[in-house]
């Protein structure tokens, strides 16, 4: 599948989980879109807009396993995060119960919007390693008092890629009568998703990272009884979607902006089903990530993050570093070596993340591998 991708044949990217790769084709027809856009912009931001979106919104929504009317387009999960933040009933006395593991832009998010209401943002601890499932769904129970009015976790994580019981968590909160506020920045692509039947409050995700789109395309999906009540960070014009709620009335419509990387994720989509993703790709992945993880866990001489398979991603895995201090590790991989991997300062020690796409080799691998015993 390398050929398939634009990627640089000189480096080992093993970083598809920081800003994804978008394949040549899905690519070209993006830069086919940006060219129309430019052949007559009124035709394509105003005649045709709403049926262009439309388009594009109904082949997400049967790829979600969702009504198309309760998801919108946003630029990249951070935003769409604030979208769903700044629409909900909160004030002061209220509790935002996360965890230590979430993402930083996130997080700082929560920060923000609890100063300005007079909420309290409570972050449930999660040491590593993690055994199972019930251990986190557990730990996420004991600090549920009365004062908990939302519930948000990533799907997969950030920096430990930890899969997170989204299932079992929805339901805690729904019978806690708490809303429930999911970042699935790295699950659209990776895992399959039917959000109709996981009935989460929100939805938030990507599809410019393992759903394969161009940069700058991300989704909002709401439960029915939210759509009418989801206001925009920005007011603009709306009212040109062929939505009815305010869900797509309010947000679709941004005033002058390129949404040829929105309408690709349909090109996206195409490329993923074409290419029989969840049924050969992502397997072959996984066991080559399985095999990679067992021969870093040799170098590194750490314990794994991870006691059960339930917790882990299909094509993301988190490693912990010995002691000492690797700031300068991720450069020095990439400068040295040309290899691309993340590396992450926690509370709970040193980690870097492998992620592995259809365009990675068992050769990326080892070049990740002998790097590491360099280095180490």
């Amino acid at each position: 599948m390398k050929p398939e991708f634009l990627l640089a044949p000189e480096i080992a990217y093993l970083n598809h989980g920081s800003f994804g790769a978008c394949p040549r084709t899905v690519f070209e027809a993006y830069q086919d879109y940006q060219r129309e856009l430019e052949l007559e912009p009124v035709n394509f931001l105003q005649r045709h807009f709403p049926e262009k979106m439309q388009l594009a919104r109904v082949k997400l929504a049967d790829f979600l396993h969702c009504h198309a009317d309760q998801v919108t387009f946003v630029r990249n999960a951070t935003y769409g995060m604030n979208l769903v933040a700044r629409s909900l009933p909160i004030g002061n006395g209220d509790t935002i119960l996360t965890t230590d593991h979430e993402y930083g832009a996130v997080d700082r998010m929560w920060e923000a919007l609890c100063s300005e209401t007079g909420a309290k943002l409570k972050r449930v601890q999660i040491p590593l390693p993690v055994e199972c499932s019930q251990d986190l769904i557990d730990a996420i129970v004991e600090q549920i008092d009365s004062s908990v009015r939302v519930l948000t976790f990533s799907h997969i994580t950030s920096a430990s890629s930890l899969r997170f019981p989204v299932e079992e968590l929805v339901n805690v909160a729904a019978k806690a009568g708490i809303i429930s506020v999911i970042d699935g920045a790295h699950a659209p692509g990776q895992v399959p998703l039917n959000l109709d039947r996981l009935n989460a409050d929100f939805y938030v995700g990507n599809c410019h990272k393992w759903l394969l789109s161009p940069k700058g395309a991300a989704f909002v999906h709401t439960a029915a009884r939210w759509t009418d009540q989801i206001r925009p960070p920005i007011v603009s014009w709306g009212n040109i979607s062929k939505g009815t709620s305010s869900l797509l009335l309010e947000n679709e419509w941004q005033g002058t902006a390129d949404i040829s990387a929105t309408i690709a994720v349909a090109d996206a989509i195409a490329f993923l089903e074409s290419h029989h993703w969840f049924d050969k790709v992502i397997p072959d992945c996984s066991r080559l990530l399985q095999k990679a993880t067992k021969d870093l866990l040799e170098i590194t001489a750490q314990h794994e993050i991870y006691g059960s398979e339930e917790l882990r991603a299909p094509q993301m895995a988190s490693l912990m570093l010995p002691q000492g201090d690797f700031a300068n590790l991720h450069a020095q991989l990439f400068e040295e070596y040309q290899v691309e991997i993340p590396v992450f300062a926690t509370s709970y020690g040193n980690l870097f993340r492998v992620s592995l796409q259809a365009y990675n080799t068992e050769d990326d691998v080892l070049r990740l591998c002998s790097a590491l015993k360099d280095l180490l």
